[in-house]
């Protein structure tokens, strides 16, 4: 018979004998590579739906050329990079009749292909899409922003053409100019009015563009005299897209790249460049995740904590499946010395540990792989919903075939390395001393006697002696307990810190506030719209806040000397002044103690002043009162408010809703609108006006504010929606990641488990012969017990400062975003200890009870497990 085909029957014979071991190794390596595989599917899905996300919003094209005429659409077709492309003409602007939004007058109208909608993520609230060149879909802001009558089945007359200043063309990238500017009209149409958009995006109609976007059909795009093209690379144009590009335009890559960077380009390469297209736009946030192209700080964060947690993995998963064959090779070490002692080569030896390795590598990494795959697949449908709240767009199961290759390479790599250590031993091993089994035993110790120490012999007595001298001996079993326990507690350590961290980056920017909506409207003629805002059904209660700013002398401002000491105020002070509403300012004076009668013709001062910040690791903060003011004190403007003066009545810490718990930082004075409204022209206005309102149901209340307050100019920020947000973010992030925790914690309870029952299973044989010359079950016991706790203490002796040092990883890489002291990771310490002296108790318990029910005489007679 074939020698190999002897020494594979030997491998299969001893796995099948050591089914416990086998079956606990196969398991090590299902869940790193499990681990493995889910962490890149994980990765890979987010990717694909930030990418889904982002042509939902923004397009699904990555390119746009601009202005490019007819004669160069050959540039376009049957290009091998590009995958397709679609086209749009701009037809010009036309007055908006009924337009009340002074800076956005016309309609903006381009005719598109037909499916189109994707390409320029447009969103129907309402109708269709058109169907010929009649037809006409508008933005709801017409309506919305712009208070036109505009609704589905209206036909428009419009005169159509382009604005012009002084000769020259403007475009949507340049605001309304009123009188600087005048519409050249080229056309008159009539179209049908059959859909209402969702606002186009800021990118296909930026913020200070002049007119509303609308759309019709572009029947025959050949006809086009100049059409914008969007296009779509293939993946392997996207990866040299500067190169397809700038072969397009018809020009070197290095003058593109200087084009695109903003770099010093001539006259002449200007024109070269805009020979084919006015100009190039680039879909970047887009092509940004595609091609994952990433440079700021958070982005380096991330990369940095994704390193050491896969790091992480991959050293546990190499000590799991690293004590599983070395184990294995401590248990058949009489087996390879046999094998030798009949003539079984070195290589040979090899061959075997190799072959065993390939054996549970091909068993487990397929079932790890498949077992990471499912449990994506299931997380991310558990979790879809809330990822959904928080960050806006439904996460996307995508599977990644070079990610599940990847994770199979490495677990296969980790299985590799784990068993060429056991394989190298095998090789080196003498036929007498593997027989003898003292390979493991520390003979210089013997032969110089070992020592106990006298508190082991009166607290354990003879049991615990042996157990000390025991593991002096058998160092290399005792070291690969310890080093699994190490192992398994720095990174439960380093993980918990991980998390925690997560979590505090992930919550940092939202502070509570007690108001759920903020409306900010920039034109202060509009604050009796406002005021109807905070009287809405539905509203609990409103602050409406308008600002101006006084100045005044210096010297009538009494300054505190701790904020002297650390500010200049040289410079001549303006105090803020701010009016809340009559209803707010009247809940105001009450919280105060004071009549509004009293204090309507005065001011309430707030001074107060908050500094902190992050330096070496500590946190310096500083915080007390800017300035000093006693009742009845006068204070008299200067400059543009000259000859006006106002009565200070009071000054509090109680601060009105809009500055919660937060602190101005600057002197301001509370008013009531009469006097706000009354003096002439006093001081110079800031031309908005905020409202923050408390209520309960903030979306209701938000969609009212949009859609039915008629008003230009102005933004809405959902606090309330935020704070759904943001809880929603932390449930996740603690999902994904105490999730992830939890298996390594598994690889590391596998890792113990395994080294300590095998450990004391090989023993078997020893512990019966300690039994059959009189040890009783207490000394029994008490060897055990102090073995457990040899095994423990050394382990967190080690384990814990290094779970502190990778801590300090964490901490160092989540600097990279935001700075933060390093915080000690009390729980987690306590939890690994505790954690450790559960998991020894029950596998002691587990180790005694099995061997305490052998038979002494059998259990010294058999050789194997």
């Amino acid at each position: 018979m074939n020698s190999g085909n002897v020494l594979k029957r030997c491998c299969h014979r001893s796995l099948r004998e050591n089914r416990k071991r086998t079956a606990v190794t196969i398991i090590g390596v299902v869940l790193a590579t499990a681990l493995i595989t889910g962490v890149a599917c994980i990765a890979v899905s987010f990717r694909a739906s930030l990418v889904a996300y982002e042509k939902e919003q923004y397009g699904d094209f990555h390119y746009c050329f601009l202005d490019v005429g007819q004669e160069y659409l050959k540039y376009f077709e049957n290009n091998r990079y590009i995958k397709e492309y679609s086209l749009a003409e701009t037809i010009g602007y036309a007055r908006l009749e009924g337009s009340q939004n002074a800076d956005k007058p016309y309609l903006y109208i381009s005719a598109i292909e037909e499916g189109m909608e994707g390409t320029l993520a447009l969103k129907l609230a309402a109708g269709r899409m058109p169907e010929s060149d009649t037809e006409l879909v508008v933005g709801r802001h017409v309506i919305s922003n712009g208070q036109a009558d505009v609704k589905i089945g209206d036909v428009l007359t419009l005169e159509i053409g382009d604005r012009v200043s002084e000769d020259i063309p403007l475009r949507q990238e340049t605001p309304y100019l009123g009188e600087e500017e005048r519409l050249e009209v080229s056309l008159e149409k009539t179209y049908t009015v059959v859909g209402i958009l969702e606002r186009p995006n800021h990118e296909l109609e930026p913020w200070i563009a002049p007119g509303y976007s609308a759309f019709t059909l572009l029947e025959n795009p050949a006809e086009a005299e100049k059409a914008n093209v969007y296009v779509s690379y293939t993946e392997e144009g996207l990866h040299q897209y500067e190169a397809v590009t700038a072969g397009i335009l018809g020009v070197e890559e290095d003058l593109y790249h200087r084009y695109y960077n903003g770099e010093v380009y001539t006259q002449e390469e200007q024109r070269q460049i805009c020979t084919v297209a006015r100009s190039v736009q680039e879909n970047n946030r887009v092509v940004k995740w595609e091609l994952m192209i990433f440079s700021d700080r958070m982005m380096n964060m991330m990369y940095a904590m994704a390193t050491i947690a896969i790091l992480i993995i991959m050293v546990t998963s190499v000590f799991c499946i690293h004590n599983s064959f070395l184990i294995s090779l401590t248990e058949k070490m009489k087996l390879y010395g046999r094998l030798a002692s009949v003539g079984t080569t070195a290589g040979q030896q090899r061959k075997i540990v190799y072959y065993e390795a390939r054996v549970l590598g091909g068993i487990g990494i397929p079932l790890g792989v498949g077992c990471g795959v499912a449990a994506t697949a299931i997380l991310l449908k558990a979790v879809g919903g809330l990822v959904k709240d928080a960050l806006g767009f439904q996460l996307v199961f995508q599977v990644s075939f070079p990610a599940i290759l990847l994770g199979a390479v490495i677990s296969a790599v980790t299985v590799y390395f784990s068993a060429s250590g056991s394989a190298r031993r095998a090789a080196r091993i003498s036929p007498i001393s593997a027989i003898r089994g003292n390979d493991t035993i520390l003979i210089k110790e013997i032969s110089k006697g070992l020592r106990c120490p006298a508190w082991v012999n009166r607290f354990f007595g003879i049991g615990g002696k042996i157990a000390y001298k025991n593991l002096k001996r058998a160092r290399v079993k005792y070291r690969t307990t310890v080093v699994s326990i190490v192992v398994s507690v720095a990174v439960f350590i380093g993980m918990s810190t991980f998390v925690e961290l997560m979590l505090y980056a992930s919550s940092y920017y939202y502070e509570d506030m007690p108001c759920q909506i903020r409306a900010s409207i920039y034109q202060w003629k509009f604050y009796e719209e406002a005021l109807k805002m905070a009287r809405m059904d539905g509203v609990l209660e409103a602050e409406v806040v308008r600002s101006a700013r006084f100045p005044v002398d210096r010297t009538q401002i009494g300054y505190a000397e701790e904020y002297l000491k650390e500010y200049d105020v040289s410079e001549q002070p303006a105090i803020i002044l701010r009016s809340l509403g009559e209803d707010a300012y009247a809940r105001y004076c009450s919280k105060l103690g004071v009549s509004v009668e009293e204090a309507k013709d005065k001011g309430i001062v707030l001074a107060d002043y908050s500094w902190e910040n992050w330096v070496d690791g500590k946190l310096h903060k500083r915080e007390g009162k800017i300035a000093r003011f006693q009742p009845g004190q006068i204070l008299q403007g200067t400059e543009t408010a000259a000859g006006l003066d106002i009565e200070v009545l009071l000054q509090t810490d109680i601060k009105p809703m809009y500055l919660s718990d937060s602190t101005a930082n600057q002197i301001t004075v509370i008013v009531s609108d009469e006097w706000m409204d009354t003096r002439p022209a006093p001081v110079t206005r800031y031309d908005n006006v905020e409202v923050y309102i408390r209520c309960e149901d903030s979306d209701k209340i938000e969609e009212a504010i949009r859609n039915d307050m008629q008003l230009q100019h102005f933004t809405v920020t959902n606090f309330d929606a935020m704070y759904r947000s943001d809880r929603s973010m932390r449930l996740v992030v603690a999902i994904f990641l105490y999730g992830f925790i939890l298996v390594v914690a598994l690889i590391g309870i596998t890792n113990i488990f395994n080294t300590i029952t095998t450990n004391m299973e090989l023993r078997a044989p020893e512990f019966a012969m300690l039994k059959s010359i009189g040890m009783t079950r207490k000394e029994f016991r008490r060897m055990i017990w102090l073995e457990g706790m040899f095994y423990g203490g050394k382990a967190l002796l080690i384990g814990i400062p290094l779970g502190i040092m990778l801590s300090a990883c964490f901490n160092r890489a989540l600097g990279e975003g935001l700075v933060t002291a390093f915080r000690f990771p009390w729980l987690g310490t306590v939890t690994a200890v505790a954690a450790v002296i559960l998991l020894l108790y029950v596998i002691m318990r587990y180790s005694m009870g099995k061997i305490n029910r052998k038979n002494i005489i059998e259990t010294i007679q058999n050789e194997n497990i």
